[in-house]
């Protein structure tokens, strides 16, 4: 298989340029329609997949505190073993403990961390020493988050540290998979965890000739117990191209959803952009048409106005701004360079393969001074954290950035999510203070990019598009470069 199309184990499925194929193969305990018209408040609503129900008050499966949540796994999902094996509550923590691993940190662990009762303590507690997946198999064997566990083989009990309104949104990420007890074999998204990949969903994950990903119908799959997948073609192939070595099934200025999203950068405080007057300085030089860091359309957005900016630079600075090597992030960043060249800088263009972006926004490597990325809503109701805390928590962002002053903000809020008031202001606060540090320089809102072919999207998801949507007239080919193919029906 080449790298190319090399499938990411679902705990690495968020924000990875593969994750509209994650959605045919791996379920979720609560997951989006894809049928639902874009922008209306049913494609924004979690339903039910692995789970029998949306836990509540009315079906008991809500605590009267708001921090218990009583979850049923369907006895009807198998995963695609020899013989077809039951998906049970303890799948889904293992797969939750292999999203808290030392060896791949997810986009989306910040979410979680904050929200379910001991994660960050089961994160932590990982020894140093592990090496190995037996050795890891064998901490998550004898080590449990506190706020997870099985009752039985198909009820499951979920904590979180405080009631939020958007625990099932977080639960519906595609990195919260269930996995199987082969995967203690395996480091997580290792390549070896990536040829073993079993499923859940309506295909399976093959190698095919030439290099070619080939997903085919995955005979443990019971369409009457799946409520949101179809099985629209018996085949599809995934291929690399010379061009684009990534799936790419979306193409800018055709958007589907209203969930504006945020390009943005990260001015790195540890190194020479450590002086807050020079991360004022380049802010201020950047021609820019965002200056809040929640794009309109997303709850807890509000109208900042631009401000004048008071810093200085050092003299001959030379910075490297690092982007993914995509069009769109190429123009934006040459737009970037040009603006900051002008006031005296050099600056030293860094394109990043997808895996190189990961690493970089994570903060796994940091060789760069200025970071470009995007970000998207990861759900659509009730998000007003979904971009503070990854973007500016200095302990539960993916980037590392912000200050004691902005994480107590965001904390009191993450306290309060169940009163969207004391929660949005809180928020709201933190926004601004995190503005002021200029860590965290907010460019442009961006709509998703819209579907190649005329396919549904997730707006939940960030505009991912679904391909197991049984009314979606699938291409043989869609355009390049976009790879992905009908066999047969």
């Amino acid at each position: 298989m080449r790298a190319g199309v090399d499938l990411p184990e679902p705990v690495a499925a968020h924000r990875h340029p593969l994750a509209a194929l994650t959605r045919l193969h791996a379920r979720q305990l609560f997951t989006y329609r894809g049928d639902a018209v874009a922008g209306s408040w049913q494609s924004a609503a979690p339903v039910p997949d692995l789970a029998t129900a949306i836990p509540s008050i009315y079906n008991a499966g809500l605590g009267a505190r708001g921090t218990s949540y009583v979850v049923h796994v369907r006895p009807d999902a198998y995963w695609d073993t020899s013989p077809p094996r039951r998906v049970t509550a303890a799948d889904v923590v293992r797969g939750l403990k292999r999203l808290c691993t030392p060896f791949h940190r997810s986009t989306a662990l910040p979410y979680f961390l904050s929200t379910i009762r001991g994660m960050a303590e089961y994160r932590d507690g990982h020894p140093a020493s592990l090496r190995t997946a037996a050795e890891l198999a064998e901490h998550a064997g004898t080590h449990d988050i506190a706020g997870v566990f099985a009752l039985d083989e198909q009820t499951l009990v979920v904590e979180v540290s405080s009631p939020a309104v958007d625990v099932i949104d977080v639960l519906a990420l595609p990195c919260a998979s269930p996995a199987p007890v082969e995967y203690d074999a395996f480091l997580p998204d290792s390549p070896d965890a990536r040829r073993a990949l079993r499923s859940t969903g309506p295909y399976r994950p093959v190698a095919g000739s030439e290099g070619l990903l080939r997903f085919e119908a995955n005979p443990a799959w019971r369409p009457e117990s799946d409520l949101v997948r179809g099985r629209p073609a018996s085949v599809f192939t995934v291929g690399p191209d010379e061009h684009a070595p990534h799936l790419d099934l979306t193409v800018e200025g055709e958007p589907t959803s209203s969930l504006l999203g945020l390009d943005y950068l990260v001015l790195d405080p540890s190194g020479p952009l450590g002086e807050h007057t020079a991360r004022l300085a380049i802010a201020g030089a950047l021609t820019r048409t965002a200056h809040s860091i929640i794009p309109p359309g997303n709850v807890g957005h509000q109208p900042i106005a631009p401000t004048e900016t008071h810093g200085a630079l050092p003299a001959a600075l030379t910075l490297t701004l690092a982007h993914a090597d995509t069009p769109h992030a190429r123009t934006t960043a040459l737009a970037v360079a040009a603006d900051l060249i002008t006031v005296g800088l050099t600056i030293q263009l860094r394109p990043l393969a997808p895996a190189q972006v990961h690493t970089a926004v994570t903060g796994a490597v940091r060789d760069w001074d200025i970071l470009l990325d995007s970000w998207f809503p990861d759900w659509g109701r009730d998000n007003a954290r979904a971009f503070l805390l990854p973007l500016c928590h200095s302990r539960h962002s993916a980037t590392g950035a912000g200050d004691s002053w902005v994480d107590e903000l965001i904390d009191v809020a993450l306290a309060s999510l169940d009163d969207p008031t004391g929660s949005i202001s809180a928020l709201r606060s933190a926004e601004l203070h995190a503005l002021a540090e200029a860590i965290v320089v907010p460019l442009s809102f961006r709509a998703p990019p819209g579907p190649a072919a005329d396919l549904p999207v997730l707006d939940a998801l960030g505009g991912l598009v679904d391909l197991t949507a049984t009314a979606a007239e699938v291409p043989d080919r869609l355009p390049s470069p976009r790879h992905v193919s009908e066999v047969s029906r």
